[in-house]
């Protein structure tokens, strides 16, 4: 028997989601904000609360800016046509850019639990090749002004910190929502979903249904990419638990993640018929 984490990103998927849905099924916000603050970086400051949408409770994950103390998706600064928690736009540029390098020395230096910084820089990494590809450079060379921001790492480690507490063999998700029309980034105006979304999902199932804005992120879908093992229906399994996590807009769908823990009823998973959609 496995224990079996599925993400339903029928809404798409973004950092703060992905943490929300998590701490929502049954993580420790305590733990998380240990982890994270165990990388030393100045200002950072988690928040989850139960929020609704469209009368599903869930949790809102908030990464606090460090000058205003208000959650850095909802700054005057983000475009709003922006989505829950993604890191475009923000419009942060006090915030230092980092280079992968020096995220990763970041990470490596704190007492994180092995597994937890493993994961971590895996995720920084998979960022780093998408976003190095799209335009024309190479990892290294990558800085971080979509997903390098305080918020980013927080997001990341604090996704890589839930994760490992819940326990799962492995997991999977849906085919992934990715929404429509356009996104304002550091680059300017990108079609939805943003070059790097769609460099990190390639080979990917995704789909939009016309609900305009972007629903997956580049943070988002790094985390989905790098965790699961497959996206399709969701596998034969023992619901043992379950769980929302919020963005921060209404798309006129619940703005969720939703995180579902389970029990394989079978040694291996079985063949899994790919939603329609």
């Amino acid at each position: 028997m496995k224990r079996i984490l599925y993400l339903d990103a029928g809404a798409g998927v973004s950092g703060d989601m992905f943490v929300g849905a998590l701490l929502d099924a049954g993580a420790s916000l305590d733990l998380v904000r240990e982890h994270v603050g165990s990388l030393g970086v100045e200002g950072i400051r988690l928040e989850a609360r139960k929020v609704t949408r469209r009368g599903v409770v869930g949790t809102k994950f908030h990464v606090l800016d460090p000058e205003t103390r208000t959650p850095v998706d909802q700054t005057p600064s983000a475009h709003p046509g922006h989505h829950h928690g993604g890191h475009h736009g923000h419009g942060h540029h006090h915030h230092p850019r980092r280079g992968l390098r020096e995220i990763l020395a970041i990470i490596g230096k704190a007492p994180l639990p092995e597994p937890v910084a493993q994961d971590a820089a895996g995720v920084f990494r998979l960022l780093a090749a998408a976003e190095a590809r799209v335009h024309g450079t190479s990892p290294d060379e990558v800085h971080f002004h979509e997903v390098g921001a305080l918020d980013a790492i927080a997001d990341i480690v604090a996704a890589c910190s839930a994760f490992h507490q819940l326990g799962v063999d492995e997991a999977w998700c849906s085919p992934v929502h990715v929404g429509c029309g356009t996104v304002r980034c550091a680059h300017g105006v990108l079609p939805v979903p943003a070059p790097a979304t769609a460099e990190i999902l390639r080979g990917v199932p995704v789909y939009s249904d016309g609900t305009p804005g972007e629903l997956a992120t580049p943070t988002g879908a790094a985390l989905v990419r790098y965790f699961c093992r497959g996206f399709g229906a969701m596998p034969p399994m023992e619901i043992a638990g379950s769980g929302w996590g919020a963005g921060s807009r209404d798309y006129g769908i619940p703005n969720m993640l939703r995180a579902v823990v389970g029990i394989s009823a079978e040694g291996e998973a079985a063949a899994r018929v790919a939603c329609a959609g």
